[in-house]
């Protein structure tokens, strides 16, 4: 895969892919750092409040390997990352920043951007395929959606892509290469579902060995550990998250490998462990109900207990509403004991939220999909999902 840039992230949630040299698989990721010869201009940001090398290029996005962050998702200093969040509040200091977001109702909303070409949308859709048939997640075309993800072909000749990391507004992509095949693109849509690079977990020196001397100057930092992964499940040296043995080699050998000596392959399905971990962070049903007419949404579902450690994907009550988990933070999905949502979309004329507006406690804004409403404490609440 096509990196540029260096990275200190997590995974559970990861991947960048890497050259494929020993495997029965026919697709190879191509591996060239900068197609251009010249050496990205790299900056330092804090992702989940950990240092992290991306490139700016442009338009609020951020670079890093084959991994596009917007700015609220970074911040310019560190700051702490709040693993065990009250549902429905964000810190106010963050400006909303250092979320990363999962996709309502299981369902990435897509644009086919008319640059791409016939073999492009072919490999985009075996992609979706191999999602939709292994896993919860669900592909809608956009009609008037406000937040999706645009395809585009990048104009690459190689078999690379990068994706924007989760629900990004108006904003999110997929830049395919010309060469792009099926496995790069399982890769990339797992990158838009939020997933990190697996390799990035705190946990992976008990699963894989590293070999400093055998990586790319430059590109140490894409093995660095994270104590804030985001992934889900258990460490999976399948997972289509990984990167291969072989990834970011300067000399031929091998940059990572099993405990064992195994070497690890460039991967072009999901593994059994990304789908258990996918229908984890993205379950069946909206609601904790099951979904009669006169069942309340929260029945069943246990009280918010703070200090407990609770995974994407859970749902709890508290103080009269569900929420669900979502990857850095609690969504509101509704008020307990209605059994509809309200008639009217909650975000009408609700304008979205800006970095550079200063906000009183009272103040209403629109954010990827949710509408906020800043409180006396100075911290956002999540009032809800806008409709579409």
């Amino acid at each position: 895969m096509k990196t540029q840039n260096l990275m200190n992230l997590a995974k559970a949630t990861t991947l960048s892919l890497g050259l494929f040299f020993a495997s029965c698989s026919n697709e190879s990721f191509d591996e060239v750092p900068d197609q251009t010869g010249e050496t990205p201009n790299l900056i330092e940001k804090f992702f989940l409040g950990e240092s992290i090398e991306v490139e700016d290029v442009g338009k609020g996005i951020y670079r890093h390997g084959d991994i596009l962050f917007s700015s609220e998702q970074l911040t310019d200093e560190s700051i702490n990352f709040d693993k065990k969040p009250i549902p429905g509040e964000v810190d106010a200091k963050l400006g909303l920043e250092g979320g990363v977001r999962k996709w309502p109702n299981n369902t990435i909303i897509y644009v086919l951007d008319n640059s791409l070409t016939s073999n492009q949308r072919q490999v985009t859709e075996s992609s979706m395929q191999e999602w939709r048939t292994k896993t919860n997640i669900r592909f809608k075309e956009r009609t008037n959606e406000n937040y999706y993800v645009t395809i585009r072909n990048s104009g690459r000749d190689c078999n690379c892509a990068s994706a924007s990391l989760g629900v990004q507004g108006t904003r999110g992509t997929i830049n395919m290469g010309i060469r792009t095949g099926t496995g790069v693109m399982i890769h990339e849509i797992g990158h838009t579902l939020g997933y990190l690079h697996e390799q990035n977990r705190s946990d992976r020196d008990q699963f894989v060995n590293i070999f400093p001397e055998n990586i790319q100057d430059g590109a140490l930092s894409q093995f660095r550990k994270s104590n804030n992964s985001i992934n889900p499940g258990a460490f999976d040296v399948a997972s289509i998250m990984i990167y291969s043995s072989f990834t970011f080699s300067k000399n031929g050998q091998p940059v990572m490998l099993e405990k064992d000596g195994s070497r690890i392959p460039f991967r072009s399905r999901l593994s059994a462990l990304d789908i258990s971990g996918t229908n984890q962070l993205y379950p069946t049903g909206d609601g904790g109900g099951d979904g009669g007419g006169n069942t309340d949404i929260c029945e069943g579902v246990d009280e918010w207990v703070s200090g407990r450690q609770y995974n994407v994907g859970d749902k709890v009550t508290y103080q009269g509403s569900l929420y669900e988990r979502d990857f850095t933070r609690w969504n509101r999905i509704g008020e307990c004991e209605t059994t509809t949502p309200p008639p009217a979309d909650i975000c009408d004329g609700v304008s979205p939220y800006s970095r550079s507006r200063s906000y009183a406690p009272g103040d209403k804004v629109t954010y990827q999909g949710y509408l906020f409403e800043l409180q006396n404490n100075f911290r956002w609440l999540n009032s809800g999902r806008c409709g579409s």
